[in-house]
């Protein structure tokens, strides 16, 4: 199966249902998108859900910035509806519109070592390549194209592999300015890949962002309006309107400012959950819905085997999210991507700066992602003025590699019919961690506490 394929089967409908839940009492412990929505769902079939969610807020890394009654993204940006189904259909079940940015008519930004690239993100394939052969010499165009070809084949036509994105391209082409200037500061930032990690990423994952998003070969969710099939915002509305239509239900308890301290089971099979502030809760089912890190040593000792032995293989990075009013690089773009070479590592790392909006709406503040503390103190350091930065978030992000992104569903659909009152779900069980892959991993951990077949 290829990457394409695969990409086909997780795009399915999957109707979840509306029964079979009752006498059940589930802890939900995690409130980001796909603890909110395993809550949603099980309360849809008829259990009693408790969700429990460390910070004083839920939304997980879509921590919904508000000011003045305006949501500001801040971790997660923006969607593609038509290739994003589960997304969307939950968007339309809570009243929500989707909100198009102008990608294919505003120019954003690639920083090409001394050169300054202005494209239109979104425009399609052919004005892309256009692009590409009217900004680069001919041995990036020989490059790019040439690095173009091997992604397309990797993701198109081969099965899932363990095949890294240095093995598919080799020294030569990762060390290319074409690859360090352009691919990783495009395609390396939105699949949480950095330098270091090539020689571990798988490469149907990375190839999977250009062909499945930034530039779609086919289109998923064929019920998709015409401004659903563009790029959209993504901000915290989804998080506020899952949280209200969860506490209307009588079936359903929220309690926040509650860190797990211990999970037990009793000798006549209850759960118990306790918390660091004194709380405790008795349930049938646990579903961990947090990084793999997070959950590993509350459950180690009560899951099945065979899911320790895949959290086991998740390792984290530290992202930083800075959301700033320093103009001075992006200017009235939409966007800008950059590689930065580090003053005191001498070695290369992306960013992102990105306005939370993308339109040609006037905002206050705009987004720069950075990964790894050493590169943080850098960036702040070099390249944006501190007293202009607003606030930092700091998300652990999950780390995709060879070990943990090869046939997963295969893999989690076996764990999951060898788990029986212990359940984990997070987005990057389907290998990008954004919403649509946070709520098709719930939907298939609700019907595993249910007892069904994905």
């Amino acid at each position: 199966m290829s990457a394409s394929s695969f990409m086909a089967v997780d795009a399915q409908p999957m109707e979840m249902p509306s029964q079979g839940g009752e006498g059940k009492s589930v802890v939900v412990i995690g409130g980001g998108i796909s603890g909110l929505t395993t809550a949603k769902y099980l309360l849809q079939a008829g259990s009693n859900v408790t969700l429990l969610e460390q910070r004083n807020i839920v939304g997980g890394n879509n921590d919904p910035y508000l000011e003045g009654g305006r949501h500001y993204s801040t971790t997660i940006i923006i969607t593609l509806p038509a290739q994003q189904p589960h997304y969307l259909k939950l968007c339309r079940e809570l009243g929500l519109e989707q909100t198009p940015h102008q990608f294919s008519e505003l120019e954003g930004s690639i920083v090409f070592e001394n050169k300054e690239w202005n494209t239109r993100m979104g425009a399609g394939l052919w004005p892309f390549l256009k692009f590409i052969f009217k900004k680069t010499s001919l041995m990036e165009s020989i490059n790019g194209i040439h690095i173009f070809t091997k992604l397309y084949y990797q993701f198109k036509c081969c099965p899932e592999s363990s095949k890294s994105v240095k093995d598919l391209l080799g020294n030569r082409l990762i060390n290319s300015t074409v690859f360090t200037h352009f691919f990783m500061p495009w395609v390396g930032i939105n699949t949480w890949c950095r330098f270091e990690d090539l020689g571990n990423q798988p490469a149907h994952i990375f190839a999977s962002f250009i062909f499945e998003y930034a530039l779609t070969l086919k289109v998923r969710d064929k019920t998709a309006l015409e401004h659903e099939r563009g790029w959209c915002v993504l901000d915290g509305r989804i998080i506020h309107s899952l949280e209200k239509k969860l506490i209307s239900n009588e079936n359903y308890a929220q309690e926040t400012n509650s860190k797990i301290e211990r999970i037990s089971r009793t000798s006549d099979g209850k759960l118990i959950v306790k918390s660091q502030q004194g709380g405790s809760w008795s349930c049938d089912h646990v579903v961990m819905a947090t990084q793999p890190f997070q959950a590993l040593p509350l459950i180690s000792d009560l899951a099945s085997n065979s899911l320790v032995d895949e959290l086991k293989k998740w390792g984290k990075m530290d992202c930083y999210v800075l959301l700033h009013s320093d103009f001075s690089s992006i200017k009235k773009m939409p966007w800008l991507h950059q590689t930065h070479k580090n003053k005191a590592t001498n070695k290369l790392y992306i960013t992102n700066t990105i306005k939370p909006i993308m339109s040609d709406i006037e905002l206050d503040y705009v987004i720069t992602y950075v990964y790894n503390t050493e590169n943080y103190h850098d960036f702040i350091t070099h390249h944006i003025d501190k007293s202009k930065i607003v606030k930092t978030y700091e998300p652990k992000l999950p780390v995709f590699d060879l070990k943990n992104s090869v046939n997963r569903n295969s893999v989690w659909r076996d764990i999951d019919q060898d788990c029986v009152d212990i359940h984990w779900t997070q987005a990057c069980r389907s290998g990008l961690q954004y919403h649509n892959n946070g709520i098709l991993s719930a939907k298939r951990v609700v019907k595993s506490v249910l007892g069904l077949h994905w």
